[in-house]
């Protein structure tokens, strides 16, 4: 038997767990190497935690205890029902929560786009609640003009009193099929990485044809974005050893980036050349090689 806190001789057999939060049964993926250091990740928008397998895969055998977490209403993770709606603050308190639950002695964030700034949000207001953070491919939100907002919570109005999630519905032929889509957003899949990346977004529905696991709601804009000002003040709080990962060839890159990123505190950054936005599929080697010099300085 292996002795508590050694390093694993092979990537740990991933295991999905239910932890219930805020009413809502949420899925996990954990791969357990056994130790104290309990890494949580973060997905994107309309994403889910399987998405993280190819980067897991890619670290060298590590004695951390690695939890990928689907979002409400993504993946596995109940959808809020009638009546509810997907606000970033309610995305917060459920990662507090199951951070609280999940944890070991350390802990330390990884999140992708929408989920590296849902890290940056908890950990803004609660400075001291993790001993690392990693953002890849972060920080939103997309600039917005307050004089814009009564026109977008109609727009939202519109959308959502009352919802039809027919129209967004863009079902797909099969398994194969889904893969095609996510290889236009994916670059760089194989085949059978889409393929096996499929099997996890998508599923068959009742009409025999397959559907994204994630909630069609999440297709509507929400009303009250939030600004790159109040984004920047929680940014000025971040008080955990913080790392920055992004692609050159993200749509995101720029000088805004640049400003939001020149708001955290001692942020180490590492641009990766010919990546675009999906890093940890894209380049899932590059960022394993990354993360695990800073976890381990920590």
């Amino acid at each position: 038997m292996r002795a508590p806190g050694a390093t694993p001789e092979r990537t740990p057999t991933p295991t999905d767990d239910y932890r219930t939060a805020h009413g809502l049964r949420h899925h996990l993926v954990t791969w357990d190497g056994g130790g104290d250091t309990t890494v949580l990740l973060l997905h994107g928008f309309l994403d889910q935690a399987r998405s993280w397998t190819f980067a897991v895969e890619a670290l060298p055998p590590q004695p951390w205890h690695i939890v990928a977490l689907d979002f409400r209403g993504h993946g596995l993770t109940d959808r809020v029902g009638a009546g509810g709606y997907y606000h970033f603050a309610d995305y917060v308190r459920d990662v507090a929560a199951i951070a609280a639950a999940v944890r070991r002695e350390r802990l330390v964030v990884i999140g992708h786009s929408m989920g590296a700034q849902v890290a940056s949000l908890w950990l803004g207001a609660r400075p001291q609640a993790a001993d690392g953070l990693v953002l890849v491919e972060g920080l939103g939100p997309p600039p917005v003009r307050e004089a814009d907002l009564p026109l977008r919570m109609a727009r939202w109005l519109d959308e959502t009193a009352p919802f039809d999630g027919g129209r967004h519905d863009r079902p797909m032929r099969d398994q194969a099929h889904a893969a095609q889509r996510l290889q236009r957003v994916h670059r760089g899949l194989s085949d059978a990485q889409a393929l096996r990346l499929a099997q996890w977004a998508a599923a068959p529905s009742a009409d025999g044809q397959w559907r994204w696991r994630y909630d069609p709601l999440h297709r509507t804009r929400s009303p009250l974005p939030m600004t790159p000002a109040v984004g920047e003040a929680f940014w000025r709080r971040l008080a955990v050893p913080s790392l920055w990962i992004g692609g050159d060839e993200s749509p995101w890159a720029g000088e805004a980036l640049q400003a939001r990123l020149d708001a955290i505190p001692g942020l180490a950054r590492h641009h990766l050349p010919g990546v675009a936005h999906m890093v940890h599929t894209e380049a899932p080697h590059a960022l394993a090689d990354l993360w695990v010099p800073f976890v381990d300085a920590l």
